[in-house]
């Protein structure tokens, strides 16, 4: 079964499927399909399923068992590359507050709109959010991440979830 087949058949067995019992499967499906599946709208989880198997349909199959043969070091980690090409990274994230929670220490765990959940990282400075508010979160440095209140006040943080 060719690579466009396959996915084809993924995509419908998952569609079928609906909401409800993809969760099941999403574990086995790439996380853009499985973000498609956990959609309840039906309209805009058939336009991203069409969105993500358009997209897909354009990646080269992955190598096969004897392509992949003998290949390690910079072979393997090229054939790797092939086979899972680098999705574009975002350059900010712009989400609203839906819940607060203060640590002990004051450091404030935020959970946006989208699910993921930030953390303050201790350095002693106050930083004031309120749900609902719209913040952005921006990449800094050796892979550290600064969140921006609607007040302009940025403190680093970290994803937990």
């Amino acid at each position: 079964m060719d690579g466009a087949l396959r996915l084809a058949a993924i995509v419908g067995l998952v569609a079928i499927a609906g909401p409800g019992r993809a969760a099941t499967a999403a574990d086995t499906l790439p996380q853009s399909l499985a973000q498609c599946a956990a959609e309840h709208d039906d309209a805009r989880r058939l336009a991203c399923y069409d969105t993500e198997v358009a997209r897909l349909a354009k990646l080269p199959p992955p190598p096969t068992a004897e392509e992949k043969f003998g290949a390690r070091g910079d072979l393997a980690r090229a054939q790797e590359r092939k086979a899972n090409p680098v999705e574009p990274r975002l350059e900010r994230l712009e989400a609203k507050v839906t819940a607060i929670v203060a640590r002990p220490g004051g450091e404030l765990v935020v959970t946006l709109d989208n699910g993921q959940v930030w953390q303050q990282l201790p350095t002693g400075e106050s930083f004031r959010l309120a749900v609902g508010d719209s913040v952005i979160v921006k990449p800094g440095a050796l892979g550290s991440y600064f969140m921006t209140s609607p007040h302009g006040r940025s403190v680093k943080v970290k994803r937990t979830k």
